[in-house]
């Protein structure tokens, strides 16, 4: 069975970070909006299409 570990915290007033083991990705938390991060609307539709791609390449790999 697969283990997934995923740590987040707060970078400053409007941006977060999570990780894994090698991995990091800034996401906007703040109120104000932060251009250069992903907002969790965002962060959730790219997660949506990255197993949409994974799926797709199992059934044809390129």
């Amino acid at each position: 069975m697969l283990e997934y570990r995923i740590a987040a915290r707060r970078s400053d007033v409007g941006t977060s970070l999570a990780s894994t083991t090698i991995a990091k990705v800034r996401m906007d938390t703040g109120l104000a909006g932060s251009p250069d991060a992903f907002n969790p609307t965002e962060l959730l539709l790219a997660a949506i299409a990255a197993c949409m791609i994974k799926g797709i390449e199992r059934l044809r790999p390129c």
